[in-house]
């Protein structure tokens, strides 16, 4: 499979896949916005629209976004995150022109109604207030951004952002947002499918997207990141345990190979119940309910982080540092077990053979591989790049990236 890449007067860059398969399409749009792109006194922007965006498109009939695409025998979502959004839909394959139409209708012709920002503010406040602070441990993504990251620079709020910035924000605001980021030479789109010709998808978009007007001006890149390393710590009697999260700093995306091996050590550590990780805390010792290691890759840097959660109360915080202290020293000390890395390389393997299968995985890989580094090809060599990563270079970066102390977040159940 060769992906068709091709770039519109306006800058939008357009990526079309044909897939032998069930009769279905599938159409991602990655927009390059997401909280790295607020400022710290107006937050939560991006994430509010995620769920903006699906609720005013400019139809007589006044359905909306959802509607639309549920009528047509389809699913549609998104996600943000630091650096962008994604906006994804799955369709019958007969449906093609509908999903496009409605793409270029947010890409242009969305409108921001009073209405429409007090219904979607008011539904992106209650989500902060249940998935945050009305849940155990909620606060623990707002704290970590607060202890790995200067407030003078990107990366220091969560990306729900702030309650009180939400409400703070004004029709302009919102409009100003959308004029500065939603448009086509800060978007990629991709579609995957089973269709016949990848030339009459191409020539429809051209038809379509072409002659939409292109951003205001904006500052893609300009937040500088600033790392650091604070130790927060949230006492709070009524939890069930204590929790723990150390946080490690390494580079962004721009550095391909770091990244790569990165991603190799965070599995290599937790992936599986005969990792490190998973032996030590969950089922040897069982000090914990469930402790990992995930590497968090950002454009401007990253962070390879560690969690658990005290299995009791009378498995400390403190306990549950020092033991993962341990596991670093005692696992980095000789060459990792040649069987489970074979194992960890298997697990990254059916993780992206999951993704080629599905028109979904196939269109949200070809847009963020273009989106951030214009190459729709990528994601096949990234995974001859993550499978060519070697012990000695796992052993290399776990020793320059766990020397020195990292960020830190602890729930304490004691005062």
């Amino acid at each position: 499979m060769t992906p068709s890449l091709v770039e519109l007067p306006n800058r939008l860059r357009v990526v079309v896949l044909r897939k032998d398969g069930p009769p279905l399409v599938s159409i991602g749009v990655a927009y390059r916005v997401g909280s790295a792109d607020e400022t710290p006194d107006k937050t939560g922007y991006a994430h509010l629209f995620e769920h903006l965006m699906f609720d005013n498109i400019a139809r007589v009939d006044g359905k909306s976004f959802d509607e639309i695409v549920t009528d047509a025998g389809g699913s549609s979502n998104a996600y943000t995150m630091f650096d962008w959004t994604y906006y994804h839909m799955t369709l019958p394959l007969q449906a093609w022109q509908l999903g496009l139409e409605l793409e270029a209708e947010r890409m242009s012709g969305f409108t921001i109604s009073q209405r429409a920002l007090d219904v979607q503010r008011n539904v992106v406040i209650e989500e902060i207030a249940e998935n945050v602070f009305n849940q155990p441990y909620g606060t623990a993504r707002m704290l970590l951004a607060q202890a790995a990251f200067s407030p003078d620079g990107c990366y220091a709020w969560d990306i729900y952002g702030s309650i009180e910035h939400l409400r703070s924000m004004t029709l302009d605001d919102a409009r100003s947002w959308y004029e500065r980021y939603y448009r086509p030479d800060n978007a990629v789109l991709a579609v995957v499918g089973a269709f016949d010709s990848t030339a009459e998808i191409v020539e429809f978009i051209v038809e379509r997207f072409a002659s939409l007007p292109t951003s205001s001006p904006h500052n893609n890149g300009s937040c500088r990141c600033i790392p650091r390393n604070e130790r927060l710590i949230e006492r709070d009697t009524s939890l069930p345990a204590d929790m723990l999260i150390c946080a490690y700093h390494f580079p962004g995306i721009e550095d391909q190979h770091t990244c790569a091996v990165a991603e190799i050590l965070a599995a290599v550590l937790s992936a599986g119940r005969s990792s490190p990780v998973a032996r030590q805390f969950v089922y040897d010792q069982q000090l914990a309910h469930n402790a990992a290691t995930s590497a968090d890759i950002r454009v401007r840097g990253s962070l390879m982080e560690f969690s658990a959660l005290a299995r009791t109360k009378s498995v400390t915080a403190e306990q549950l540092y020092d033991q993962w202290q341990n596991l670093l020293a005692a696992t980095f000390d000789s060459p990792l077990d040649p069987i489970h890395l074979e194992r960890t390389r298997n697990k990254i393997r059916r993780r992206y053979a999951q993704a080629f299968q599905t028109t979904e995985g196939l269109a949200e890989m070809l847009a963020l591989a273009t989106m951030l580094f214009d190459d729709p090809e990528r994601p096949w060599r990234e995974l001859d790049m993550l499978l060519a990563v070697t012990d000695e270079e796992i052993h290399q970066l776990a020793r320059s990236l766990f020397a020195g102390p990292p960020a830190v977040v602890q729930f304490s159940t004691s005062q």
